[in-house]
């Protein structure tokens, strides 16, 4: 019987291969081979058109000149704003929207999949509908300002980060100064990069909501109903049984939603193509467009798509070891 199983397992795993064998040479060839193509151009001068033949080896230079820009530095600070304010509105959105929709008996199909339908568009119309809507002269959000007595704001224009815009504005403060990275931080997005947070938080909440519901259905009622009959409430049962259990869908929304936010391009590009007023919302996807493909500086250009690739590694990693683990169902 034993050379009978062998031999079983021995065709099973040819077929696996011969099934996997496409989708592994697709990979090979769009993937892997590009990635590794890339690293060896990061090493070297290659610009424009030039021949292969003239492109000349320059080892850490590419690498060194990138991170004594300061246009880089301005790009990083603005990808981990977006992050910092795009992920928590559209998972908490998202998770809210969810509970009350898992509660009802009736319509959850039909908003679940009205929900769903901006993310099912594509970036570019979602983006020029919502450039629309951001008109400074006849957009409806400054025509509802303008309705309740307010200033209408150049929502796409204005460099100033929205909190210091409130703390300038409303407390009167003085401007801070704008050191690199920490200055932005502290300024929050700008007025411009904030108004393409919106955009994405209206488009990618019902891909979240989705995942979220998926998430609650899986949730045995049993938990929920030996809850209550020790006494819980609505407010205990949600903090002490719904969201620990949750854990495992929330954390996946996080990574996903983490990465995804890093790889921001398309809205920026349609939005504010010339990377926002002051390049506010230049952001690291961007900033290697601008270098690779608008100044065809190709050896830049592949060496911050590696240091664009090593900081979402090292981010993943870290989101893993410090929040991963204590992903369970404790409450």
């Amino acid at each position: 019987m034993a050379p009978i199983a062998t031999e079983a397992r021995s065709s099973s795993a040819a077929t696996a291969g011969l099934m996997l064998a496409p989708a592994a040479a697709v990979l090979l060839v769009f993937w892997f081979f590009p990635v590794l193509a890339a690293l060896a151009v990061s090493f070297t001068n290659w610009e424009g058109a030039d021949p292969w033949e003239i492109v000349g080896w320059v080892g850490g230079r590419n690498y060194r000149r990138i991170l004594a820009d300061r246009e880089f530095w301005l790009a990083l600070a603005n990808t981990v704003n977006y992050a910092l304010y795009a992920v928590p509105l559209t998972l908490g959105s998202a998770l809210v929207l969810a509970l009350l929709i898992h509660r009802l008996r009736r319509g959850r199909d039909f908003l679940r999949t009205l929900f769903f339908l901006p993310h099912a568009s594509a970036w570019v119309a979602v983006a020029m509908v919502w450039n629309l809507l951001f008109s400074f002269d006849f957009g409806p959000l400054n025509a509802g300002l303008r309705a309740v007595g307010l200033d209408p704001l150049r929502w796409l224009e204005e460099p100033r980060g929205i909190i210091e815009m409130f703390a300038t504005g409303m407390l009167g403060l003085a401007r801070w100064p704008d050191p690199p990275v920490i200055g932005p931080l502290l300024a929050g997005p700008s007025l411009a990069l904030f108004s393409i947070i919106l955009t994405t938080v209206w488009r990618d909440l019902g891909f979240f909501l989705v995942v979220f519901l998926a998430g609650l259905a899986n949730i045995d009622p049993v938990y929920q109903e030996a809850a209550r009959l020790d006494g819980a409430g609505p407010w205990q049962r949600l903090r002490h049984v719904t969201l620990p259990l949750l854990k495992p869908t929330t954390f996946f929304c996080l990574i996903v939603g983490t990465i995804g936010a890093f790889r921001v391009f398309v809205p920026i590009l349609i939005m504010t193509p010339q990377g926002g007023p002051g390049k506010t919302t230049q952001t690291l996807i961007f900033y290697l467009y601008q270098k690779g493909f608008v100044e065809w500086r190709l050896g830049l250009g592949a060496a911050v798509a590696w240091l664009f690739l090593l900081l979402l590694i090292g981010l993943t990693a870290a989101q893993n070891r410090w929040i991963g683990r204590r992903v369970g169902y404790e409450s």
